[in-house]
């Protein structure tokens, strides 16, 4: 079984390679997002460039928190409020057609959206049992 220490590093993992991603390579995710390559219709750089790096930091500090003992109950709520808060942009952005709308990046942005779910799921069930 999961502890709430491994559920933070892989949620800790999963933030920092898509950070890295984002901010190595805004261009190409913004490619790969739009389904028209009409560049209008793209999602701006700069935000891909910036959630990237919101992504390393939180990724970091994930896993600073899964080194604690017993970390805060604040502190979980905080990285449940953002895994929902991610998820819930995700469908929106689906929905609205901003931004994501190539097929396979329909299906990513879901697969990620599904993970990320777990992630809170697992995080709420921890801290639940504290």
């Amino acid at each position: 079984m999961l502890s709430l220490q491994s559920v933070l590093r892989l949620n800790a993992a999963s933030c920092l390679v898509f950070g890295v991603i984002f901010t190595v390579m805004p261009a190409a995710v913004s490619v790969f997002l739009q389904a028209a390559r009409d560049v209008s219709a793209a999602a701006p750089k700069a935000v891909i460039l910036a959630l990237g790096i919101v992504l390393i930091f939180n990724g970091l500090h994930l896993l600073w928190t899964s080194t604690l003992a017993r970390p805060a109950k604040l502190l979980i709520w905080y990285f449940i409020a953002g895994d929902v808060l991610w998820v819930l942009v995700s469908l929106s952005l689906i929905a609205g057609g901003l931004w994501i709308s190539a097929a396979q990046a329909i299906w990513a942005t879901m697969a990620v959206a599904l993970m990320v779910t777990s992630f809170a799921a697992l995080q709420l069930y921890y801290l639940r049992r504290y």
